[in-house]
């Protein structure tokens, strides 16, 4: 019995040393990627509160980590390693995302645009899943959208912004408002977040000029 927890023991201290080390590895790759992109690190920084993302509220406990701030191909963005966690009795469960976030400019009803997995295909495709439904159905068929003015959300999603949704990553989750706008995606590798800040920029790109005209220009109130 003492050998198997001194087993035990060696395997969690192991793990952990490895946990360390990556993290470590995590924070200088970060610093090269920002540095390669003029980016400002604010290691773990956080200054913007839960902006109106409900992603940012879940769980029992939650980190921001390796921020950087600046712009990217001239949007102001800010990219963060989020993790939350959700507690029960003693098990814990970790859920980590890359997130950039960008500034729209707008006060906007948030849209929410998140791939389907592959029950909510197979519900689509036979009787139906929810959401908002388009015009396009590969659109329909690989995202699920909501908003509470659905008319806002086929406006702001028109024919022009379904077709750049379709070219971006399968992972890539949006969240369109209320002052900001979100796309993250499951903890990616250093190397891939580029992905993130083009797909911000290009979305923000795509807002159609009725939607500008009629909601912007506003500014988010300052964190509490």
């Amino acid at each position: 019995m003492v050998v198997l927890y001194v087993v035990i023991g060696i395997v969690v201290l192991g793990a952990a040393a490895v946990s360390y080390f990556v993290g470590q590895q995590r924070i200088r790759d970060i610093r090269t990627f920002a540095a390669a992109h003029s980016l400002n690190v604010l290691g773990n920084d956080w200054d913007m509160d839960e902006r109106g993302f409900d992603l940012f509220s879940k769980g029992n406990r939650r980190y921001w980590r390796n921020v950087l701030r600046g712009t990217w191909n001239g949007m102001p963005v800010t990219y963060c390693d989020y993790s939350y966690v959700v507690q029960s009795g003693r098990s814990s469960e970790t859920y980590s995302f890359s997130n950039v976030i960008g500034a729209l400019g707008l006060g906007i009803p948030q849209v929410t645009v998140s791939p389907r997995g592959a029950l909510e295909l197979l519900a689509e495709k036979t009787i139906g899943a929810p959401g908002i439904r388009f015009e396009s159905i590969a659109f329909n068929d690989r995202f699920d959208v909501h908003c509470d003015d659905d008319s806002f959300a086929i406006q702001l999603i028109d024919a022009r912004m379904i077709e750049t949704m379709l070219g971006l990553d399968q992972r890539f989750h949006i969240v369109l408002g209320p002052y900001d706008m979100m796309v993250y995606a499951r903890r990616e590798a250093v190397a891939e977040i580029s992905g993130l800040f083009d797909a911000t920029v290009l979305l923000e790109q795509r807002i159609p000029a009725l939607v500008r005209s009629r909601f912007g220009p506003q500014q988010a109130p300052p964190p509490t």
